[in-house]
């Protein structure tokens, strides 16, 4: 592992990681009305390579070191669920589809059996807890529309889980939520599309950048609309 950026510096003792995944999952389909998707998972990392703060009391200043922080274990509940509200609803007679669906991930990820008290428990860089997206579709003709939100609980960027530092490198990513909507429609030889991203105009980010566009925080993109025409001859 090699880096340019003097705001980083890599162990020169850096070893590999290694360790091992499983998981447990039950998978259906009910009628066509319901569809899911569940599963337990366990990941299991040795000598996990991560990002901690490091002072050089030579330059007086604070750098980020790319080292083997532990051992890390990451495990956790995934589900998929969709639900066909109209299809229950009128069974064989429906003609157009009301669907809600939902995919969430659980998860607990943290260092243990480290060295240094610093990371012992401390949770995995860039793993929330919480991963949902949820949302509804509905389906008639040749008229189609999805609305859908997604939420991102918070997650620290490095292994001491430094909540806020001088540089804005490292700290906290706070927890977040996003809307969004697509609409789509065909006419003879035209369909017509069109979207609007975060919904809300939520201000938001979900990474600190190490170097150009940062450093630092870099936000994320506000309300966009976007209007589409397709043309099939």
């Amino acid at each position: 592992m090699r880096s340019i950026n003097p705001n980083i510096r890599v162990d020169p003792d850096l070893e590999d990681e290694k360790g091992f995944t499983t998981d447990l999952g039950l998978r259906g389909n009910i009628k066509h009305i319901l569809n899911y998707d569940a599963s337990i998972f366990l990941l299991n990392y040795n000598n996990r390579i991560g990002t901690v703060l490091r002072y050089d009391s030579t330059l007086f200043n604070v750098y980020r070191f790319r080292t083997n922080i532990s051992q890390s274990l990451n495990y956790g509940f995934e589900s998929f669920a969709e639900l066909d509200i109209w299809r229950l609803i009128k069974r064989d007679k429906a003609k157009a589809q009301i669907s809600i669906f939902s995919n969430c991930s659980l998860i607990d990820a943290r260092y243990v059996n480290s060295k240094e008290s610093a990371y012992e428990n401390k949770k995995v860089e860039l793993v929330p807890n919480i991963l949902l997206k949820t949302g509804l579709t509905v389906k008639k003709g040749k008229f189609s529309g999805t609305w859908q939100y997604s939420f991102v609980s918070s997650q620290y960027t490095d292994a001491t889980n430094t909540i806020q530092s001088a540089n804005a490198i490292n700290g906290l990513i706070p927890a977040y939520y996003v809307m969004d909507l697509s609409l789509s429609y065909k006419y003879k030889y035209l369909t017509f599309y069109g979207t609007v991203n975060n919904l809300t105009n939520n201000m938001y980010f979900t990474r600190r950048s190490e170097a150009y566009p940062g450093p630092g925080i870099v936000p994320s993109d506000g309300i966009g609309v976007y209007l589409t025409v397709q043309v099939k001859i």
